[in-house]
């Protein structure tokens, strides 16, 4: 199992595993600094769930451009 979100051009986004092995995610607490990496967190992908059910974004990357942007939580889904 895992995440994904589809853009609307069709690009499947999946989270971005970073080189340390973990995950990023912004607490949409803090608006629009949300996206520095300062203040982002690093998780572990069992925490993903939980953190996405907290409102918190999730970094992901597209398959075709292999861009990673900050998803909200409403556009990502379970597959």
């Amino acid at each position: 199992m895992g995440w994904e979100r589809i853009g609307l051009d069709g690009e499947v986004f999946t989270p971005h595993r970073y080189p340390n092995g973990l995950y990023r995610v912004a607490d949409p607490a803090l608006g629009d600094v949300k996206h520095h990496a300062k203040n982002q967190l690093s998780i572990r992908d069992d925490q993903i769930e939980d953190y996405l059910q907290r409102g918190f974004s999730l970094r992901m990357k597209g398959d075709v451009t292999g861009k990673v942007n900050l998803i909200p939580p409403s556009e990502i889904r379970r597959v």
